[in-house]
């Protein structure tokens, strides 16, 4: 009896080694980018007004986006709001796999150009790369469209962009483009051509899609406190929209 024991023991230990790993992985290919320290010019900070009840805020804190019902998304408190990535990103048979060689983490936004439905802050990113400092230009879009605020972050030489969110409570995948279930505490791949105008969607009713589509995307919410979108373009877009997701 002992014996058999010892043996279902040993052959449920062995079935558990196999499914394990994949239950409680954290390694899918994404790297962990941290933001930096942010700087806004006074000039540049304040409320701008985009129109329909949608604003963008600017403070030495990070941006927020907020809609008539309330807010709709934050920048990481006290952080950058984007990072800029030098490195590539490998096809493999079951995801994708970030190879990152170096990241400037730092941004300072130098001034706002407000017009009607847009407001769009200039600045740059910087980082010291192989002990040298390093730039590049950035400018952070916010677009007022007829389905709610299309952000573009810009960062001209870099090879992937991650947009460094606050963490969101509730934040739960939207089909095709993710899973229909929370997202906490993991990282997940967007589906390919899938999910610029619909993602995911959170606790305070805020609809997110990443984009460029054509482009690999990933969503990260491994790191305490944040979520981390990651596009391998120079170019990451967020689609901002106030309204619920349909059950």
């Amino acid at each position: 009896m002992v014996a058999l024991v010892v043996s279902v023991a040993a052959a449920a230990a062995l079935g558990l080694s196999g499914w394990l790993p994949v239950v409680l992985r954290t390694d899918i290919g994404l790297v962990d980018v941290a933001p930096g320290l942010l700087t806004v010019d006074a000039s540049a900070r304040g409320i701008a007004t985009l129109g329909r009840g949608y604003t963008v805020g600017a403070y030495q804190s990070g941006f927020r986006v907020s809609a008539a019902s309330g807010t709709l998304v934050d920048t990481i408190t006290r952080g950058s709001p984007v990072s800029a990535v030098i490195g590539e990103v490998e096809d493999r048979d079951d995801h994708p796999v970030e190879h990152v060689e170096a990241g400037l983490d730092h941004v300072r936004i130098d001034e706002v150009r407000i017009e009607p439905g847009r407001a769009a802050y200039l600045g740059e990113v910087y980082g010291e790369v192989d002990g040298a400092t390093r730039t590049m230009p950035l400018r952070l879009t916010f677009l007022l469209t007829t389905a709610g605020v299309h952000v573009t972050a810009h960062v001209q030489g870099a090879d992937a962009v991650v947009v460094h969110l606050d963490t969101m409570p509730g934040t739960t995948g939207i089909p095709p483009a993710l899973p229909d279930r929370n997202l906490r505490t993991k990282g997940w791949w967007v589906v390919p051509l899938g999910g610029e105008v619909r993602a995911f969607t959170t606790a305070r009713q805020a609809v997110v899609g990443i984009g460029p589509a054509i482009r690999t995307r990933g969503l990260d919410l491994r790191p305490d406190g944040r979520l981390d979108v990651h596009v391998w373009s120079n170019r990451a877009t967020l689609t901002l929209s106030g309204v619920p997701r349909r059950t």
